[in-house]
């Protein structure tokens, strides 16, 4: 069970140069929203192949997820390495 607070999504875009799923956009916010706020903005990307940059429309994201903060550890539990 993940406890960490959600700290907002993180959106892939496939560049329109180099045909790679490498462009990536993020939504900062604490709340769960629902996904078609999201894709409905426009967002300033650069892709992290080709360094293609320009406006996508969250509409043509292959992919939306969301980011949480890692949830706290107990003292003395460490990584277990």
């Amino acid at each position: 069970m993940k406890t960490g607070k959600i700290r907002g999504y993180v959106l892939i875009f496939r560049c329109i140069k180099s045909g790679n799923n490498e462009v990536c956009a993020d939504y900062p916010t604490e709340h769960i929203i629902p996904e078609e706020r999201i894709r409905d903005r426009i967002y300033q990307v650069r892709c992290n192949s080709c360094g293609w940059n320009g406006d996508v429309c969250g509409l043509s994201a292959v992919c939306v997820s969301h980011t949480q903060e890692p949830k706290a550890r107990a003292a003395g539990q460490g990584l277990g390495l």
